[in-house]
């Protein structure tokens, strides 16, 4: 942090050298090291993401490779449709700096999600970084401490909120770089894009009502009752009844059994139109 004037040389000589590489693609890399001499991190991830598509990882850095399996390869195949920053047409984050416990809903930390892919990860705290250099576009910046690493305090959360709009500038920059080098064709929807956002959409649909699926999939976000009842305008003791029926349906007895179907079902996705579910159950 700067907290002395060695600090600060630190922090100024980094920024200038950020700032000769922010239209490059060595842009991420400087970032981290700039951000590095006023606090420090260990896992950090750029994503791009697009309303409507699956997010893409364009940098990541300090992430061990027992856990990329876990941590990128099953979030980027759909987990990150449950994580409270994905990128959604109804309720998207405005740019700015977050950390975890701001945007994740009010039961989040008691989530299967949680556990399997911040807690399995050994990842002690998580704060977000979010530049929005077009509209639909978003790049995310996650900054992780891992094991026994101490959380970030407020005094840094003070000062990362305070770099926030040069990291907006920064990535504006590698944004137009990253057009400039790839074009527009590499951004187009692919089929299993849009194959994972239908499955998500169309969960439980054959054997469950509107209301039913809006509260399961509230539910794995990590919403409690009273969350997902001020979500849907109605009362908790209506979500309780519709919790119950899609339980029954489905035949399954808790949240994480919930949280295993779903995941389940997702990767036996196949047609646009079809409830995932359908594959998964005829194959089972």
């Amino acid at each position: 942090m700067i907290n002395d004037l060695s600090s600060l040389e630190e922090w100024n000589h980094a920024l200038g050298v950020l700032l000769q590489h922010q239209g490059d693609q060595d842009c991420p890399h400087y970032l981290v090291q700039a951000i590095n001499t006023l606090v420090k991190v260990e896992a950090v991830m750029l994503t791009l993401e697009r309303s409507g598509e699956a997010p893409v990882l364009f940098y990541d850095i300090g992430i061990p490779e027992d856990k990329r399996e876990l941590y990128i390869d099953a979030y980027f195949s759909g987990a990150y449709l449950l994580d409270p920053l994905c990128l959604s047409d109804d309720e998207s984050i405005p740019p700015g700096f977050y950390p975890l416990a701001e945007v994740a809903p009010d039961d989040f930390y008691n989530s299967d999600y949680y556990r399997t892919y911040y807690q399995n990860t050994a990842l002690v705290d998580d704060v977000f970084l979010i530049a929005e250099p077009q509209q639909g576009v978003r790049l995310s910046i996650a900054l992780g401490r891992y094991g026994d690493q101490a959380k970030f305090t407020v005094d840094e959360l003070r000062v990362l909120r305070s770099i926030s709009s040069i990291v907006q500038a920064c990535m504006g920059q590698y944004w137009d770089y990253v057009q400039t080098q790839n074009g527009h064709n590499r951004w187009q929807p692919i089929p299993i894009r849009a194959q994972v956002e239908a499955a998500f959409r169309n969960f439980g649909c054959s054997v469950l009502t509107q209301r039913e699926r809006q509260v399961a999939l509230l539910l794995l976000r990590g919403h409690s009752s009273k969350s997902a009842a001020q979500k849907l305008e109605i009362s908790p003791e209506t979500v309780q009844m519709h919790r119950k029926r899609l339980y029954l349906k489905l035949d399954i007895g808790s949240q994480s059994e919930l949280f295993s179907l779903f995941i389940e079902a997702l990767s036996n996705a196949s047609g646009l139109e079809e409830d995932p579910l359908t594959a998964y159950i005829n194959k089972v």
